[in-house]
């Protein structure tokens, strides 16, 4: 899981272009999920801020383990998103972050992992903080860090033939007749 949490890092700090480039703030912290936004006075947090939590349940008969991955995104929430409101587009940066967050995470590979699956988002209410918990799954080979992904390859089949849409078992047919040209007088 180490390499799955520095790729999500590397992710969110290689492309802070993409938040500035829509006039929304960046991501300004990204952090092992430790209930940072329950009790933000124990810790430092800066927003937004992106706590990363996960759960692995282990793959059965040599099957890869299954990930499930919470990016919890705490962000003030700006503006008001009020129908009335007269900043409701400044207010909608909440959304924004979040959305870019996802597309990140949509595009992000890592070589022990498959490409994550979005796995839905819920809100999350504390005394300090509404936030949103953004939810990927995905397979992840913990024996030797790297995903098996089989390699899939071309080959002939010379004893086979398809017919009707089955594969069947080439039928030793009796040579063809010779042709012979007669000509009458």
């Amino acid at each position: 899981m180490d390499k799955v949490y520095k790729k999500i890092v590397d992710t969110i700090n290689n492309n802070q272009a993409e938040f500035t480039a829509q006039n929304i703030p960046a991501i300004r912290m990204v952090d092992v999920y430790l209930g940072q936004p329950d009790d933000p006075e124990s810790f430092e947090v800066f927003t937004p801020g992106v706590f990363v939590d996960w759960q692995i349940m282990p793959g059965l008969d040599g099957n890869p383990s299954e990930v499930n991955i919470d990016l919890h995104l705490v962000q003030e929430p700006g503006a008001g998103t009020e129908s009335f409101s007269q900043q409701i587009t400044k207010g909608l940066e909440y959304i924004l972050v979040m959305k870019t967050l996802k597309k990140l995470m949509n595009r992000m590979r890592a070589a022990n992992i498959t490409p994550l699956t979005y796995n839905g988002e819920r809100p999350r209410l504390t005394e300090f903080f509404k936030y949103h918990i953004v939810s990927y799954k995905a397979f992840i080979d913990a024996d030797n860090e790297s995903i098996h992904r089989p390699t899939i390859q071309d080959i002939e089949l010379t004893d086979l033939d398809l017919t009707d849409g089955k594969i069947r078992q080439k039928e030793d047919l009796p040579p063809a007749s010779p042709a012979i040209d007669t000509f009458r007088r």
